[in-house]
């Protein structure tokens, strides 16, 4: 088991530079600080949804002092959500269920961001064009994290690392044989997510498949991180903590709209770079795995 002093981390190949230098840190101090406790991951979890939808309700004030607690209780919804997984991971206690929980959180987060957006550039006389470019960027979001996520845990899967990479294979079990109602009810809200993560990135999905299926070897590890591997800072600039500065930054200067409309022009432009990008290789290094194992995908 990890010291409880140790960042308990997904993979530093995947974390952003801001998790490693703050939100991590800071997180597991919190989780440390739980661990003797009956607080349980879910708990904080929920606490992290709690702080982030309130947070997202006070952009929808014209004013700069409660956008700035916003974007305050933003940051401490991370941190929470950071301690969530940390908490499990030194416990030892991570599942399926606890990250379609986190899930959920991160979209209803997500969720009062937009809604309180759109409600306040409806009220300031953008009519219902505001609900037009809020549900634009609100979709973007949502495809783009899913990608990301997906690329991410990929990448961990194939290193060696500790990934959660889920195929609907793997849901369709759980909602058929898990312990109660509440988890397969959770698989199958998950399966939903990963579905549209398959449809995102169908030839990844169909690399992963494959690799299921053989013994990675060294070799193929060290061209999956040479192709793959300049792909990840790339996720950064689609994540959580590029979204929350815009949101910030732009919420205090009064032009919210600015936040909006890069996520729906710029932000999918990189997006579309992106996944291509990474299916032209996965095509490539599912070439690269030889005769004998494509005739198994």
């Amino acid at each position: 088991m990890k010291p409880p002093t140790a960042l308990a981390h997904k993979g530093v190949a995947i974390e952003e530079w801001v998790d490693l230098r703050f939100y991590r840190p800071l997180g597991v101090r919190l989780a440390r600080a739980l661990l003797p406790t009956p607080v349980s991951a879910d708990e904080v979890t929920l606490w992290s949804l709690m702080v982030g939808v309130v947070g997202g309700h006070l952009f929808v004030y014209a004013d700069w002092r409660r956008n700035a607690l916003g974007f305050a209780l933003l940051i401490v919804s991370d941190i929470l959500d950071s301690a969530d997984g940390q908490l499990a991971r030194l416990r030892g206690t991570s599942t399926r269920f606890g990250r379609t929980l986190d899930g959920i959180g991160d979209n209803l987060r997500g969720i009062s961001i937009y809604v309180h957006l759109i409600i306040r550039l409806y009220l300031a006389g953008y009519g219902w064009a505001a609900l037009l470019l809020g549900v634009t960027a609100g979709l973007s979001h949502s495809l783009q994290a899913a990608a990301v996520d997906f690329i991410r845990n990929a990448y961990l899967y194939v290193m060696g690392g500790a990934a959660e990479l889920d195929l609907p294979e793997d849901l369709d079990a759980a909602a058929a044989t898990g312990s109660g109602r509440l988890e397969r009810f959770a698989a199958w809200v998950y399966r939903d997510y990963v579905a549209r993560q398959v449809r995102l990135l169908p030839r990844t999905v169909r690399l992963a498949r494959s690799l299921r299926r053989v013994a990675v070897a060294d070799a193929f590890r060290a061209e999956y991180a040479e192709r793959q591997g300049p792909l990840l800072p790339l996720c950064a600039w689609l994540g959580q903590n590029i979204r929350f500065a815009l949101v910030g930054v732009t919420a205090l200067a009064s032009h919210p709209a600015v936040y909006l409309w890069a996520e729906a022009s710029v932000m999918n432009v990189l997006f579309a770079v992106l996944v291509l990008w990474h299916e032209g290789n996965a095509t490539a290094l599912r070439g690269s795995l030889g005769e004998a194992e494509r005739v198994y995908a």
